[in-house]
């Protein structure tokens, strides 16, 4: 038995474990500890490939054993995410689905649409050779985080009981006993609306299947003109992390408090920034180079 082939294998089981305990949570009123679970199976999918390229046993296995790990962790799980999410914004998260109207069931549904483009991204992935050094459409760890954001913005930043959703009124009065701006206002009323999260869906799975060259942050070398891009949206994420602490610095009558919502914006911006560079840059634009 190879030990050192076992490490990485290792760390890619561990992300996988993840995602089924993560699973398991979303059916136990607590979605705040399925992100939670999706967040460090990330942080694992970062180190495995990082693992067996420093000692030096990248192999067919290791590969499909991630592809496999992935298949579970960001597409199985975000979209039964967004399976309760919609299920949530209907108030029909502790109601047995034979009870539900038809048509909810049918829109709830709509969030496994997710996992059926993910699984065609993984699968594109592992057969593309054009994606060994870049990524062509969204990659799935990256839609997954975006999806769990929201668990955390409610549960965490506004310490919501998310499985109920909240009328006018309640709103209104915690707006009033908690200090929230316009901004936290309308963000917790639009969170707990199910068509936000049915277009969620739609979007990343279009996103992830795009034939869109994404972002990588593979670096080969590090001078600016081989990085200019990479190196610009690394500045507009530095930007938004001062934004998201500059409340907690400095009194600002009025600017809103970040904190989790940080998570969906820059991944949202990495989405755009990929697109607008993938439609307007230069031609000569490789992010192999």
């Amino acid at each position: 038995m190879n030990i050192k082939a076992a490490i990485p294998n290792t760390i890619t089981l561990g992300n996988l474990a993840f995602g089924i305990t993560g699973i398991v949570l979303t059916f136990e009123t607590n979605m705040l500890g399925a992100a939670i679970c999706m967040v460090l199976a990330a942080v694992l999918d970062f180190f495995d490939g990082l693992a067996a390229r420093a000692l030096g046993v990248s192999g067919e296995l290791g590969k499909q054993l991630d592809s496999l790990a992935d298949m579970v962790t960001f597409g199985v799980l975000p979209a039964i995410m967004l399976f309760q999410y919609i299920s949530i914004g209907f108030g029909e998260y502790f109601i047995p689905i034979s009870d539900r109207p038809i048509a909810h069931i049918v829109l709830e549904f709509s969030g496994f649409l997710y996992a059926l483009f993910a699984a065609l991204r993984l699968a594109k992935f592992n057969i593309d050779e054009n994606q060994s050094d870049s990524f062509i459409g969204v990659p799935t760890p990256a839609a997954a985080l975006f999806v769990a954001s929201f668990s955390l913005i409610l549960s965490v930043q506004y310490n919501l009981n998310m499985y109920f959703p909240l009328g006018d009124a309640q709103l209104a009065s915690l707006m009033q006993m908690n200090y929230w701006s316009p901004f936290d206002f309308h963000l917790v009323y639009n969170l707990f609306y199910p068509e936000w999260y049915i277009a969620m869906s739609i979007f990343l799975s279009l996103m992830m299947v795009a034939p869109v060259t994404m972002l990588n942050f593979k670096f080969k070398e590090l001078s600016w003109s081989k990085n200019k891009h990479r190196y610009v949206f690394l500045l507009i994420v530095g930007f938004l992390l001062v934004i998201t602490f500059l409340p907690y610095w400095f009194y600002l009558p009025g600017f809103p408090y970040l904190d989790y919502t940080v998570i969906p914006l820059i991944i949202l911006i990495y989405m755009i920034y990929s697109l607008v560079y993938h439609f307007t840059g230069p031609t000569s634009y490789n992010p192999k180079n």
